[in-house]
């Protein structure tokens, strides 16, 4: 049990057994550089990257960090410490034919039909920060002639803090916002 254990949490069999599930699942390679696990109570990548197969990539991520309590989860309250999303850079590119980067990630979701919603089941939630740290949002627009639209958010930060049932939470969000047209160019800073 001990062995299996060893397996199943280290570096290798997470990059070498998991990471390519995921890759099949969402038509895409993912890796990462380095991978940190601890099933219990932790798990830190680094370098993350997600290629859809036969187009731009769509995102890298410098580190997610997730902290949280397995047991608590296993007994239906989500205890999680932090979930820290670090330098994330979201591409989306989208040809003059409309196809883009995105679409074989949206199409994995099926037509079921949502489960009906149970308050009485609502699980217990205690979540004390989620953050997004100096995110970039780039959507590019190719057109079959002239060159391409770009808008950009960059330095986007976002966290949220405290999140329990029936209690109030925290939200700080800030960004700046580029956009760049073949004709104009227009760039704007703002943060809430």
């Amino acid at each position: 049990v001990v062995a299996l254990y060893l397996v199943v949490t280290s570096e290798m069999f997470f990059k070498r057994v998991i990471l390519p599930q995921v890759g099949n699942a969402l038509k895409a390679d993912v890796t990462v550089a380095q991978a940190r696990l601890s099933p219990f109570r932790s798990v830190v990548l680094q370098d993350l990257k997600i290629h859809p197969r036969g187009d731009e990539p769509l995102l890298s991520v410098k580190e997610i960090r997730l902290r949280y309590s397995l047991l608590s989860i296993l007994r239906g309250k989500i205890d999680v410490t932090e979930v820290t999303v670090e330098s994330p850079v979201f591409t989306v590119v989208e040809g003059a034919d409309g196809r883009s980067n995105l679409d074989a990630l949206l199409k994995l979701g099926g037509d079921d039909k949502p489960p009906a919603e149970d308050a009485s089941a609502a699980p217990q939630v205690d979540v004390k920060l989620v953050a997004l740290n100096n995110a970039t949002v780039r959507l590019t627009k190719n057109h079959a002639t002239g060159a391409p639209d770009v808008v950009e958010v960059s330095g986007l930060n976002f966290s949220v803090r405290d999140l329990q049932n029936g209690q109030p939470g925290k939200l700080e969000l800030e960004a700046n916002l580029a956009v760049d047209q073949a004709e104009q160019a227009a760039v704007m800073a703002g943060s809430c």
